[in-house]
């Protein structure tokens, strides 16, 4: 059966952010897991600067338009930059000290704060059905944490803050893309240019660049050191793609489909990561992966009827009228990532 012409509106941009997600999620692993010295926001000054510098290039090469700085807008989104830069650094402390599986089970409670987010903010309602789907998410984390043989403290931590920052993130970049009325490339532009200066300042002032640089200094490292820049290089290109995929997913469908299709692709995320990192596989840590997994499918459904029972109420997305977003229905997609 054929998609409608609604329905692929939605489906081209989750899946985009879905394999955006993938490649983000796996390559910070790799750079942060994989060498002597883990800088983090060193990193995330890279691909924020790599974000920059692409968009530039297509828009010189290209002919793509994005606003450039003025005070007004800058006001308008520092707040979601700022909110961005914690998110990011959060997750990257988070995959430090977890593996990839574990740290996509919990990410999944994401999902919940950003669904009661939107009923408070956008008095969008949460059905039975979605509270089963819940109740599966809140179950694999308990799964996923019973079995986590290399119990972190300081990991779930990290991880506690992620949840609490991706969803204030979502959330409130919904919301104020609405006031600015951004296009895609607007997004990606103030989110990348306005987080560089705090990524690079964190990064002087928290993690030890003495003794990074003599590390790589030495000629035994000089074979990690262009592995760590090749693949630091990468991640700015996977950072451009997720930063202008998160924009396009959250603008045409909603801040919790957006969150589910981040819980969908975890999925391919955990079985990836289970045969090329040397994470621990176990009967329990499959367990706790399928019913996250499932969960994603129950909420599916749930939104499916939702849409259905809404009928002419609903939006394009089958979202209930009053979270629709016909506010910014004139932004135009630029490029299809």
């Amino acid at each position: 059966m054929p998609l409608s012409s609604g329905a692929l509106h939605s489906a081209v941009p989750i899946m985009a952010y879905c394999l955006s997600s993938i490649s983000m999620t796996m390559v910070n692993k790799f750079v942060l897991s994989g060498f002597q010295h883990h800088m983090v926001f060193f990193m995330l000054a890279i691909q924020a600067l790599s974000s920059v510098v692409l968009l530039m290039g297509l828009g010189r090469f290209l002919g793509l338009h994005y606003r450039s700085l003025n005070a007004a807008d800058v006001r308008a989104w520092l707040p979601v930059s700022i909110t961005q830069a914690v998110m990011l650094y959060t997750g990257g402390k988070s995959l430090q000290y977890l593996n990839v599986p574990l740290f996509t089970i919990f990410k999944n409670l994401t999902i919940i704060l950003v669904a009661y987010g939107e009923r408070m903010l956008f008095k969008a309602a949460v059905t039975p059905l979605m509270m089963v789907a819940f109740t599966l998410m809140v179950l694999s984390s308990m799964v996923g944490g019973w079995n986590d043989l290399q119990f972190n403290f300081v990991g779930y931590a990290w991880m506690a803050a992620n949840c609490c920052s991706s969803a204030f993130f979502v959330l409130h970049m919904r919301k104020i893309m609405k006031v600015v009325n951004f296009k895609d490339f607007d997004t990606v532009y103030y989110n990348n240019i306005l987080t560089v200066p705090m990524y690079l300042i964190l990064s002087l002032l928290a993690e030890n660049w003495g003794e990074f640089l003599a590390y790589y200094d030495a000629p035994e490292h000089n074979a990690e050191y262009w592995t760590f820049v090749r693949s630091n290089l990468f991640s700015g290109i996977c950072a451009f793609a997720i930063s202008y995929c998160t924009a396009w997913c959250i603008r045409t469908t909603s801040s919790t489909t957006y969150s589910m299709a981040g819980a969908l692709n975890k999925l391919p995320i955990a079985v990836f990561a289970m045969f090329y990192f040397d994470d621990p596989v176990t009967l329990g840590g499959i367990l706790a992966v399928l019913l996250g997994f499932g969960a994603g499918l129950v909420y599916t459904h749930a939104k499916n009827l939702q849409k259905a029972a809404s009928g002419a109420g609903s939006g394009a997305s089958g979202l209930p009228a009053p979270i629709s977003m016909e506010p910014v229905k004139n932004i135009n997609v630029n490029i299809k990532s």
